[in-house]
């Protein structure tokens, strides 16, 4: 089943995937493609397979069957392009690291781990901070922040890498309502710029005001499109099985 999110240039594209676990499929036959300019939600229930494939288009996950294109290009070649933001559990947040310090690893693939930092590399991390309203924290450790600036430092880091497909796995656990308000209003402002956010996320209620497409996903695709599409009462019912109201759905 091919889905396309496409009215501006092509972004990603995914070919007939299959991503297994000892064997036991995660993500079975997928093919997808997406255009620039987009903030997508990727819904489903535990165990659909979002983290499966957003760490697969990351290139941490070796498909079984398909390809993944980043603007045409192969995965393995596109890794610059690529921005991956795990759960926040997998972080170590006591990493001795400014906020500074933080978004220039954004610029070492430009730089190489030894090169020095140029004039162009320190406007596009000063670019980065004031981005995502961070100027401020600049000299502050990572594990001094709340869990929105957090992500928001993380955020920078990928814009200072240049990167132009942002893959965030449930940025929004665990904030606060104003930690969670800036963080979408930084992905807005991503948006507009014309990167691309594939964001996996749990609480339907919130998809339409967060995103502007979706993709539903159950170990295979069930739908993808325009939000209230994607994630109309019927495709929620076949995606989780059970009676879904009002954007909420009940497990029985």
């Amino acid at each position: 089943m091919s889905i396309t999110l496409q009215d501006r240039q092509q972004m990603l594209c995914i070919e007939d995937l299959t991503v297994s676990y000892h064997r036991v499929p995660a993500i079975h036959h997928l093919s997808l493609s997406m255009g620039s300019g987009h903030c997508v939600g990727l819904f489903g229930p535990n165990g659909a397979g979002k983290s499966t494939l957003l760490k697969s288009i990351a290139g941490l996950l070796k498909p079984e069957t398909g390809q993944i294109l980043i603007e045409g290009i192969p995965l393995e070649k596109a890794a610059s392009l690529i921005a991956y933001l795990p759960q926040r559990e997998s972080v170590d947040w006591d990493f001795p690291v400014t906020v500074r310090g933080l978004v220039e690893m954004g610029r070492y693939h430009q730089v190489g781990l030894l090169g020095s930092f140029t004039q162009r590399d320190r406007r596009a991390v000063d670019e980065a901070l004031e981005l995502f309203n961070l100027t401020p924290l600049a000299r502050r450790q990572i594990k001094e922040l709340s869990g929105g600036q957090q992500q928001r430092a993380f955020l920078a880091r990928a814009w200072a890498q240049e990167a132009d497909l942002y893959l965030l796995d449930e940025p929004f656990g665990g904030l606060d309502r104003t930690s969670a308000t800036a963080l979408s209003s930084a992905l807005r402002t991503l948006r507009e710029r014309g990167k691309l956010l594939l964001v996996s996320h749990h609480a339907l209620a919130e998809a339409e005001s967060l995103f502007d497409s979706a993709i539903l996903l159950n170990g295979e695709l069930v739908a993808c499109g325009l939000t209230a599409e994607a994630l109309s009462p019927q495709n929620l019912e076949c995606a989780y099985g059970t009676a879904v109201y009002s954007g909420t759905h009940h497990h029985s």
